[in-house]
Parts: C-alpha cells; sequence; structure tokens
C-alpha cells in the first residue's frame, strides 16, 4: 500500500472542509465535482479520507490513465458510471459529478 501507513477507521469526524461526506450504512464516502476534472476530484477525495497530502498518494497513473478517466466524464453522457480500484479502495465516477468512495474491506 502506498502513502500513509494505514488510512483512518471512517467516522462522523473524518469528514473535511469539502471533502467526501461517510455515511456509514453503506460504508462508502460520497463527494461531488463540478468544475474540477475528475482525476483531480479522485486524488483530492482519497487524501481527504486518508488524511494526507495528495502528493504522498500514489501517482494516479499506476491505477487508471487520468486523461481518460477526465475525457470520458467530460463526454457529457449522465448515464456514465466508471468504477476502478485504488489501492483496494472502490472507487465510482458519475457522468453527473459524484464521487462514491468504498474503503479496502477490513
Amino acid at each position: 500500500m502506498s502513502g500513509p501507513d494505514q488510512w483512518p477507521q471512517p467516522d462522523a469526524r473524518s469528514d473535511t472542509a469539502g471533502g467526501p461526506k461517510y455515511n456509514p450504512r453503506t460504508d462508502t464516502y460520497v463527494g461531488s465535482f463540478d468544475e474540477r476534472p475528475a482525476s483531480i476530484a479522485v486524488t483530492e477525495a482519497l487524501a481527504s479520507i486518508r488524511h494526507c497530502d495528495p502528493i504522498e498518494l500514489e501517482p494516479l497513473y499506476h491505477s487508471i490513465d487520468p486523461e481518460a478517466l477526465d475525457a470520458i466524464v467530460d463526454s457529457g453522457d449522465s448515464d456514465l458510471r466508471a468504477t476502478f480500484r485504488i489501492d483496494g479502495f472502490e472507487i465510482t465516477v458519475t457522468g453527473h459529478g459524484r464521487l462514491e468512495i468504498t474503503p479496502p474491506s477490513a
């Protein structure tokens, strides 16, 4: 696993300003993005969840092509759902500008 040694256990206080919000019923963080590219939003959301600086994370391109992700999301297809994994986190990005991040199972 790259980045910080261990990601913190989710709780109600794990939400940071502008970061994704944790839903304990679904064990998923949910956030949104509008003006930022999807690749930047994913990186910022993971850093927020893991309580670290984005530069401490493994580069996004090790898991997915960031330019391709941005192009697909920018295509305007509101029914789009792209799902991929980074460091055990399952990430779904939608054409509506929604991020859903499920942490690795304990």
